[in-house]
This record gives structure tokens, sequence and C-alpha cells, in this order.
């Protein structure tokens, strides 16, 4: 019995010195195999940096080939505005008409015999147009000095037919003792002399094109005039 012991103990270290080292293996192993998969994964992270900066590289060469005058959509759309507000405004009022008495009247012979032409739009219902009318004949008198002159739009009368409505514009017109001409509306009136408010009056140059900034609400005679000379004066 005494002789089996040390050959029991000598048979345990053995199996306790090959599990630990069996062990060892085992994480010398694992480390390694850790390791590699760090090498594997750096270096798939470098082929992605480098095929992103390949991407930004071409990216950059494509922007620097286009053209230097190449404009965004909303820029494009900002610079065709401004073209059609330019077109607008240089373009000239154009129509045919007929005055209170049934007289033709066209645009062009009406601003051609100013420098500037007011068109005071008026209403038969508005007591503020109504007010300002003696005025307007008496600045009527002062700008044919000038070369310049004062017509009237009745905004109020449908047509050549709306008899009704033209004789009550003939007798303010009476009434306020106005003697320069006044017109009716013509169709596109409310497109090429758009009035919210009335009355409104637009500045009109010996060409037909509309110049200096309209006039809203009533005023007097100086104060019209003054408006005149300021555009009479950047002509």
């Amino acid at each position: 019995m005494k002789r089996k012991l040390p050959v029991l103990l000598a048979c345990s270290l053995a199996v306790l010195l090959a599990a630990c080292s069996s062990s060892s293996s085992g994480k010398a192993e694992d480390a390694a195999a850790a390791s590699d998969t760090t090498n594997v994964a750096a270096s798939e992270s470098v082929v992605e940096e480098d095929s992103a900066a390949e991407t930004e590289s071409a990216a950059e060469a494509d922007s620097a080939a286009e053209p230097e005058n190449a404009v965004g959509t909303g820029e494009t759309a900002e610079a065709e505005d401004i073209a059609q507000e330019n077109a607008a405004a240089d373009s000239a009022l154009s129509f045919e008409t007929t005055d209170l008495e049934g007289n033709t009247v066209r645009s062009e012979d009406i601003f051609s015999e100013n420098k500037i032409t007011m068109v005071n739009i008026w209403g038969t219902f508005c007591g503020p147009c109504i007010s300002e009318m003696p005025s307007l004949e008496e600045l009527n008198g002062r700008l044919d000095e000038k070369d310049c002159g004062v017509i009237g739009i009745v905004c109020d009368v449908a047509g050549p037919e709306d008899t009704g409505q033209i004789e009550t514009a003939k007798e303010i017109i009476g009434t306020t003792g106005v003697t320069y001409q006044n017109l009716l509306p013509w169709d596109g009136f409310d497109e090429a002399l758009p009035a919210m408010f009335i009355p409104m009056t637009y500045f009109v140059n010996a060409e037909g094109q509309l110049t200096g900034e309209p006039s809203v609400g009533a005023k007097g005679a100086d104060e019209y005039e003054a408006l005149v000379d300021e555009i009479l004066q950047k002509q």
C-alpha cells in the first residue's frame, strides 16, 4: 500500500501538468486567432479608407470639370424671374378703348402726347376718388406747361353698353368740373394696371412704359405734381 501511493501521486502530477500545458496552448492559439482577426479588420479598414478617398477625389475632379458659370436650380429660377420682371418693365401698354363719349381711343395716341401721363383709376362708388377730382383738374392745367397730363379710367363701367353707369360717371365729372379725358376699361385692363385699392394712379412715359412708383389713395395737386417732377428729373 505504501508503494502504490507514490505511483498515484506521480500519475496525478502528470495529469495536472498536462492539463496546464493544454490550457496554455489553447490560450496561445486563441491569442493568435484574435491577433489574426485584428489584422484582417485593420486591413479592411485601410481598404475602405482608400476607397472613400478615391471616391472623394473623383467627386472633386468632376466638380472642377463643371463650367464656371453653372448654377443650381434655385439660382436659375431666380435669374428667370428677374429676366421676366425686366421684360415686363420694358414692355409698353398697348390698348384700344373708348372714352365716356364713345370716341375710340388708342394708347399710343394718348401717351405720345406727353412726357408723363398720370393714369388715375377711380370708381363712381368711391368717395375719396370723387373728392380728389377737382385737385386733379387743377393739376392737369399745371402739368400742361410741362408737357404732361392726366387721364382717368372709370373702373366700374362694364363696357360701352353699360349706359346707366356711364351716365353716372358723366354726372360726377360734370359736378367736379373735370375736363381731362376719362376712359372705359378694356379687355386685359386689370392685368395691365392692377388696382387693389382706388383711387390708384400710375405714371406712364411717352413710350407707354410704366415709370416711377404707383400712388395709392387720394392726394392733393401739390403732392401729385411733386411725384411727376421727381420722375421727370430721372429721365
